[in-house]
């Protein structure tokens, strides 16, 4: 018969040991890691085991094995240590400390006492696994702790599932709001009911989705408009924060599947505005200009500014003796300044793109007559696109159909799996195709006079116009107004007169039609040819 292996036996060896609390709750109430390490390092001074590593894991769950991160860096710990220097021993307080996990924390005790020669001693309750009939034992207190945790969730998890279809959080809240209620950890935020609020650091942030949004800020001058107002995160927060449902007043949770629950909390946003911001994040939909850095001085770069003599796009650069701005063509190697000085020879690039704007400045005495032809045009062209909606709404059904049978003709094995794939997928490919056509098409205008009125506001004067805005709003107005930039002749010193947009074209083209008589049969044909013009699938740019 076997000599029975006690604790006695290992005296004087190396141990390791592993501690672990899975909420704040056991962590209060007498069971902290400091307990636990307290205690073991007690019991291995009484038995003379040198603990030479310790491993501590703090609010780790052992529901599963791969949500303890800590012992799985003892595993590999135990894989990567020589021999010598391997533990004979891991010290845990209790079996349950160990994992709940049932079989698979016990197929992981057995394969480390077979692989590796290493056991658990637990030192509450003396459960061990030095021996075969030790692991079972050892095995039947798992299973129980795993039981347990069954049992808990049996009366639990229906309560949960009730507070949170009736919108009740659970967990922490993201940054930008505060929690009060019964079990926070803030004295100041107890009370008896639970409640999320908006906090200083949220209306910051509502600003910083808006600007996300609306202004195609990025991500890095999202964060220094943040930092300079008191408020830092990391740039991969930044990024994470822009997925987060929570920020629209709702919320998912896993415990109710396939459902998006609305809480009772102020949104930052609007669940309308968060669809968009993900289709912008995704590179579906783009507001105004792709966004690219620059320097605020010269909004005229990067990629707006053409060498007329070369076809280049110009760059800027700061002469810091001079403290002059200017424009350069990389390929002709010519420069111009940027804005007109006391002494210099030639008018500055932003002198001569100021006078092509002011030329475009549209009188405020053709306005009542420009608003009605506005309306009568832009009612056509939704028109066009109600017709043209329709055919995609209907061929988008006729896929579906299609793909409906093949579905079924798969699920009844008509058909193999490879080529419902292949052709399925060809179908939900042409479905997706039609459906964001169908998105980026214009809506009805609810309000056509608000929007002519702001369209008329802008085309009185231009250049005030764009003089008053930021660099990123001057970007997004120049690049809507010149589509494919600006031309400027170094060799000549002038600019070129550029692709406008539709409707500066309609107010330019108007102009000339009530102030040059002469000129008035030609002008009208072409007026009304602009009128006319078809537009395919891509929507005019109106918006301005």
């Amino acid at each position: 018969m076997k000599k029975q292996i006690t604790i006695k036996d290992f005296e004087g060896l190396l141990v390791w040991s592993y501690t672990r609390v899975s909420s704040k709750e056991q962590f209060q109430n007498n069971g902290s890691i400091e307990t636990q390490v307290k205690r073991i390092k007690s019991f291995a001074s009484e038995n003379n085991l040198i603990i030479s590593k310790e491993f501590d894991a703090k609010y780790e769950s052992s529901k599963k094995i791969n949500t303890q991160k800590t012992l799985k860096e003892l595993l590999d710990a135990i894989k990567k240590t020589h021999h010598s220097k391997k533990p004979r021993i891991i010290l845990i307080w209790s079996p349950s400390r160990f994992g709940r996990a049932g079989a698979e924390h016990i197929e992981l005790f057995v394969s480390l006492r077979r692989k590796y020669g290493v056991y658990l001693y637990s030192v509450s309750s003396e459960h061990n696994t030095f021996t075969d009939r030790n692991e079972n034992e050892f095995s039947t207190q798992l299973l129980y702790a795993q039981r347990e945790n069954f049992s808990r969730q049996d009366v639990i998890i229906p309560g949960m599932i009730n507070a949170l279809e009736k919108g009740t959080f659970l967990g922490k809240t993201p940054r930008g709001y505060d929690h009060f209620g019964p079990r926070v950890v803030d004295p100041q935020k107890v009370q008896a009911f639970q409640e999320i609020k908006l906090n200083s650091d949220g209306h910051l942030l509502k600003e910083a989705f808006r600007l996300k949004i609306y202004e195609a800020y990025t991500n890095k001058e999202i964060q220094d408009y943040l930092s300079q107002r008191g408020l830092h995160i990391p740039k991969q927060t930044i990024s994470v924060m822009w997925l987060k449902l929570f920020y629209t007043g709702h919320f998912t949770n896993s415990l109710v599947e396939n459902k998006i629950i609305k809480g009772h909390w102020e949104p930052i946003i609007s669940i309308k505005e968060y669809d968009l911001l993900q289709k912008i994040l995704s590179g579906s939909v783009q507001q105004g200009i792709p966004k690219m850095n620059g320097k605020i001085a010269t909004p005229l770069i990067p990629k707006f500014l053409v060498c007329d003599d070369c076809n280049r796009n110009m760059t800027s650069y700061h002469n810091k003796r001079k403290g002059i701005y200017y424009y350069k063509c990389p390929s002709c190697n010519k420069t111009i300044n940027a804005t007109t000085k006391q002494t210099s020879l030639n008018e500055g690039v932003h002198q001569h793109f100021q006078k092509v704007l002011e030329s475009l400045s549209f009188s405020k005495e053709f306005h009542p007559l420009f608003s009605k032809q506005l309306e009568k045009i832009i009612d056509f062209e939704f028109s066009n696109y109600a017709d043209r909606q329709r055919i995609l709404k209907t061929e988008v059904n006729q896929f579906q159909e299609k793909f409906d049978t093949m579905e079924y003709r798969f699920a009844i094995n008509e058909i193999s799996k490879e080529i419902f794939d292949k052709h399925g997928s060809n179908l939900k490919k042409k479905i997706q195709e039609k459906n964001d056509i169908i998105a980026k098409a214009p809506t009805k205008m609810s309000n056509h006079k608000k929007f002519i009125n702001n369209f008329l506001k802008m085309a009185e004067n231009p250049y005030q116009y764009w003089d008053k805005l930021n660099y990123n709003e001057k970007r997004t107005y120049q690049n809507i107004l010149f589509p494919d930039g600006l031309r400027f002749s170094l060799k000549n010193k002038e600019c070129r007169t550029p692709k406008m947009n539709l409707m500066l074209e309609l107010t330019n083209c108007y102009s000339d039609c009530y102030t040059n008589k002469k000129e008035k049969t030609q002008k009208l044909k072409a007026f009304e040819s602009r009128l006319v013009a078809g537009t395919g699938l891509e929507p005019v740019t109106f918006g301005l």
